[in-house]
């Protein structure tokens, strides 16, 4: 079982270290561990696989940004310097691995944004979702640089939720309604009144056999004699 607060003091100090060259890669994994901590809090699985996604889908871009950085850094081809290039040769292998590491960029990022939405949730904290767009908009922006920029503020942002992440989960502010049972309307007796009531029926009694009989009877329905 996770523990939220596991969870606050890795993300807190994960997103510290991601500032600082050299380790970054440490605050990083500290971040992933946070999220695998909150996804067990909170029993939802998804939120440490969009997270893990994006980490291994980051990898992949720096991969190719260090292909990129190292090939362009020692290429034979480099006749100017740095930022030229001698032959067209080169300059087209530039533009798809640079492609490549910036679409790979901006998968990463969407699989925080959805890990970081659902964080936001689960525990109350808007700065999460915050963080996710920032994050995307940061990653879809690289190409024309201002979007490091924006990738700093959104790591800024990332510090803030994990150290806004209370020890318990908030409680929902919604309950399930309780079921309601219908009981059928009350039955009341209905009263007959006396003009409702029957007549009495008159009798009489037969002469032979002295049974009682209805007063218009024929016959006695005991011994049968005929009625005057």
């Amino acid at each position: 079982m996770g523990s939220l607060s596991s969870a606050k003091t890795l993300g807190g100090v994960g997103g510290i270290l991601v500032f600082v060259p050299g380790i970054s890669l440490v605050g990083w994994i500290l971040i992933l561990l946070a999220t695998k901590e909150i996804s067990e809090s909170v029993q939802d699985k998804t939120i440490f696989d969009d997270a893990l996604l994006a980490g291994i889908t980051a990898v992949i871009g720096a991969v190719i940004g260090a292909v990129l950085f190292v090939g362009f850094l020692f290429s034979p081809r480099s006749s100017v310097g740095f930022f030229a290039f001698g032959t067209l040769a080169l300059f087209l292998p530039f533009l798809v691995i640079l492609g490549a590491f910036w679409v790979f960029t901006i998968i990463s990022a969407i699989f925080l944004k959805r890990s970081y939405e659902k964080i936001s949730q689960r525990l109350n904290v808007s700065a999460f979702a915050t963080a996710g767009l920032l994050y995307l908009i940061g990653a879809a922006l690289t190409i024309v640089l201002v979007g490091f920029l924006i990738l700093l503020i959104a790591l800024i942002f990332q510090v803030v939720a994990y150290f806004s992440i209370q020890d318990r989960p908030p409680t929902p502010s919604w309950s399930q309604p309780s079921q309601q049972t219908f009981a059928p309307p009350p039955v009341t007796p209905q009263t007959v009144t006396p003009s409702q009531q029957q007549p009495p029926i008159e009798s009489k009694f037969c002469f032979k056999c002295g049974a009682k009989l209805p007063s218009i009877a024929l016959f006695c329905t005991s011994c049968g004699a005929k009625q005057s």
